[in-house]
C-alpha cells in the first residue's frame, strides 16, 4: 500500500469511531410547522447578498480568482490538485459547476478543468482529454459552491430559520439549508449557515458531503470559517481565506486545510474557454 493509501486507510479508520448514522445538521429551534421556505431565513441570505453585492457576480457571465490551497502537515498528500499551497488561477461560469484552474508558476501551460461533471486536462499543444479523476470532480466545484454559497443556497426549496448561537463572543442567527425533504436523506446535503448578528455577515457555515470520494463514513460533515475578506474593482466583497475543518466548528489553528483567494475579476474571459466539448449537455446548477 502506498504512503496515499494507507493516510486514506487511518483517515478512514479514525472516522469510522464516529459511528454509521448520517450526519444531520437539522437543530432543535427548527420550526416544522412554518412554511420550507422561510421569510425570516430569505431575508438572511438576501441581505449578506445585497452587503457583498454577488448580485454583480451572478450577472457577469464568467469570473476568475487567484487561490491555493493548503492542507496542514500530512493530510498535504491528499491534497486533490496536483501541487499543494501554490497559486493558481480560477476561472468559472457562475451558479453552475463548470470551471478551470491552471498554476502561474509552472513549467508548462496545463489547464485542468471539470465540465458537467466530466474532468478534462489540455496540454501545452492544446489538446483536450478527458478521464476520470474523482478528486477534482468533487473539489473544483466545492470550492466554487463555498466561494458562492449565499448566491447558491438562496434558492434552496428548504430554508429554515434555526435559531441563535452564542459563538466566540458574538451571536449568530442561524438558517439551515437543504432539498427535497427536512429529514436527513442521503440524496441532498444540508447546510447550516452563520450569519453575525451585528455586521450581518456569513461568518461560520457547516455541511454535509453525501458525495464526498474520500472512504468516509456518512456521519461525517465539514466546516468553514470565513475571514480575510476583500474587496474586488467590481465592488464584489469576498472571503479571502476559507478555514476548511472537519465536522463542527474549531479554532483557526485545528483547520484542515486552508483556501487562500485574491484577485477576484468579472468577466475576465470568454466563456467558451469553460466550453472545450460542445457536445456535453450544459448542467448549470443541478448536479444530476
Amino acid at each position: 500500500m502506498n504512503g496515499i493509501g494507507k493516510l486514506f486507510l487511518v483517515f478512514a479508520l479514525i472516522l469510522a469511531f464516529q459511528g454509521c448514522k448520517i450526519a444531520d445538521l437539522r437543530t432543535s429551534k427548527i420550526d416544522t410547522t412554518l412554511p420550507n421556505r422561510e421569510e425570516r431565513a430569505i431575508i438572511l441570505l438576501d441581505n449578506v447578498i445585497s452587503k457583498y453585492r454577488l448580485d454583480k457576480l451572478a450577472q457577469a457571465e464568467v469570473y476568475s480568482l487567484e487561490a491555493r490551497d493548503n492542507w496542514r502537515g500530512l493530510y498535504a498528500i491528499v491534497n486533490p490538485f496536483p501541487k499543494d499551497n501554490e497559486w493558481m488561477e480560477m476561472r468559472f461560469r457562475p451558479e453552475s459547476f463548470d470551471g478551470q484552474f491552471s498554476y502561474l508558476k509552472t513549467k508548462n501551460d496545463n489547464v485542468y478543468g471539470v465540465q458537467s461533471f466530466n474532468y478534462y486536462c489540455i496540454n501545452d499543444h492544446g489538446e483536450v482529454k478527458f478521464k476520470k479523476k474523482k478528486s477534482i470532480t468533487f473539489t473544483l466545484p466545492a470550492i466554487q459552491y463555498f466561494f458562492e454559497l449565499p448566491l447558491r443556497l438562496r434558492n434552496a426549496p428548504i430554508l429554515k430559520y434555526a435559531g441563535s448561537q452564542e459563538f466566540e463572543g458574538g451571536t449568530y442567527d442561524l438558517v439551515f439549508a437543504t432539498w427535497d425533504s427536512l429529514e436527513a436523506h442521503k440524496e441532498h446535503d444540508q447546510y447550516l449557515l452563520y450569519f453575525d448578528q451585528k455586521s450581518g455577515y456569513l461568518s461560520f457555515a457547516s455541511y454535509t458531503v453525501r458525495g464526498i470520494y474520500l472512504p468516509a463514513p456518512k456521519s461525517v460533515f465539514g466546516s468553514i470559517r470565513f475571514a480575510a475578506f476583500r474587496k474586488s474593482g467590481d465592488g464584489v466583497t469576498y472571503p479571502g481565506k476559507l478555514f476548511i475543518q472537519l465536522n463542527g466548528l474549531k479554532k483557526e489553528k485545528r483547520t484542515l486545510h486552508t483556501v487562500s483567494i485574491e484577485n477576484l475579476q468579472l468577466n475576465s474571459f470568454h466563456l467558451s474557454k469553460l466550453y472545450p466539448d460542445s457536445t456535453l449537455v450544459y448542467k448549470g446548477d443541478s448536479k444530476f
